[in-house]
């Protein structure tokens, strides 16, 4: 891979971590072709390890989904067929990968560690650009090594607290703050019910004060997060939430929405109409809706020359907790949804992903031109 190409592969990857369900589609197994080395201090004179390695290397390499599941812990397969946890985070199509550690794991009987790193190779260069460094686990069943994820491993010991429908999972270090849980998981069900959805099926809600920290009980010890110790990840298919914030760690409802509110997306869904829905209804970085909407009209004050159709096409980064295009789709769903509905906002989360069809199709949803939606729009939003 060339290294002009990384920025925007990692951008990519940025953009579209938010859930499991939009990037399982985008891991890259088998990885071909696949440059495996062995890292300073790997023994690899001897089983296991040389045992281990090759069914490692299998598992990158095999071309049939099929066999490559018989290559994973039987037990951890019967969630579905999205076992591998990491899959869309560290499975993007890049083929450099360094095992730098194999040894048994400490506490765990017959198991053994794989770190690993991801990384880019500039051809011309010889520069290395990591984008992950993660591990998983090989272990013993009915005879053979099955590889396994690390979180259930990692959080072993943490605390698990059920208030239906989440389970909370976090370290024990933490002081658990009940009443805000109780909130989120009557939040929940509300929003289910605001949606016409069936009652809700389970929820983990992993948990710590650093989104990096949680994603590491995940097993990526390294992923580019842009610096935020803030933030969450969500796994629709597993029904899982990886939560890192400090100041409301129990109430971090925005990737809760995007297990709730899955079956309101489609493939055809823009993904700012997406993340849109889930800051109306679950707030973003930690922070309720009605907190960001203030910010949002400061920044449109700021940059008068921003309209709708513009925040769609380009929409501005993240800027000390302000995701203009997050807020601004926000604020669209909340108008459509107030003024025609859920059937008016399904109409728009179905409008496709261009641009000036969004802002077409909602104002006729509305009943209104489109430069009528986009002055409505600003002043809901309280900009210029």
């Amino acid at each position: 891979m060339k290294s002009t190409l990384l920025p925007a592969a990692i951008s990519v990857l940025l953009l579209t971590m938010p859930t499991f369900s939009k990037v399982a589609g985008a891991a890259k197994l088998p990885v071909d072709p696949l440059h495996l080395a062995i890292g300073f201090g790997v023994e690899m004179d001897a089983s296991p390890e040389i045992d281990i390695l090759a069914l490692f290397e299998h598992y990158l390499t095999e071309a049939s989904d099929s066999l490559r599941a018989t290559l994973w812990s039987a037990p951890e397969r019967k969630s579905g067929p999205y076992y591998d946890l990491l899959a869309p985070y560290v499975y993007q199509g890049f083929t450099h990968f360094t095992v730098v550690e194999l040894g048994p794991a400490v506490g765990m009987s017959q198991t053994y560690l794989i770190r690993t790193l991801v990384s880019a190779v500039d051809d011309s260069t010889l520069d290395v650009r990591p984008l992950a460094l993660y591990r998983v686990y090989a272990t013993r069943e009915e005879g053979h090594w099955v590889l396994a994820n690390a979180l259930p491993r990692m959080t072993s010991n943490w605390q698990h607290l059920t208030i239906a429908p989440l389970t909370y999972v976090y370290p024990a270090s933490h002081e658990f703050n009940r009443s805000r849980a109780r909130a989120t998981a009557a939040f929940v069900d509300s929003l289910a019910g605001a949606f016409e959805l069936a009652e809700p099926d389970p929820i983990t809600y992993y948990f710590t004060d650093n989104l990096a920290e949680t994603l590491r009980a995940l097993g990526l010890e390294y992923f580019p997060l842009g610096g935020d110790p803030v933030g969450g990840r969500s796994n629709v298919v597993q029904r899982q939430v990886y939560i890192g914030c400090s100041f409301n760690g129990e109430g971090y409802r925005h990737e809760l929405c995007h297990v709730l509110l899955a079956p309101e997306l489609s493939k055809r869904t823009h993904r700012l109409a997406a993340e849109g829905l889930m800051t109306w209804t679950g707030g973003s970085g930690g922070r309720d809706f009605e907190e960001l909407v203030p910010d949002l009209a400061r920044y449109l004050t700021a940059h008068p020359e921003l309209s709708l159709q513009g925040l769609l096409e380009d929409p501005p980064p993240r800027r000390q907790g302000l995701d203009v295009g997050y807020v601004g789709l926000g604020v669209l769903c909340r108008l459509v949804f107030e003024r025609a509905g859920l059937s008016g906002l399904r109409t728009l989360l179905a409008a496709g992903r261009d641009p000036e069809a969004i802002v077409s199709t909602t104002a006729r949803v509305l009943g209104i031109s489109p430069v009528e939606l986009g002055d409505m729009w600003l002043k809901e939003c309280g900009g210029r």
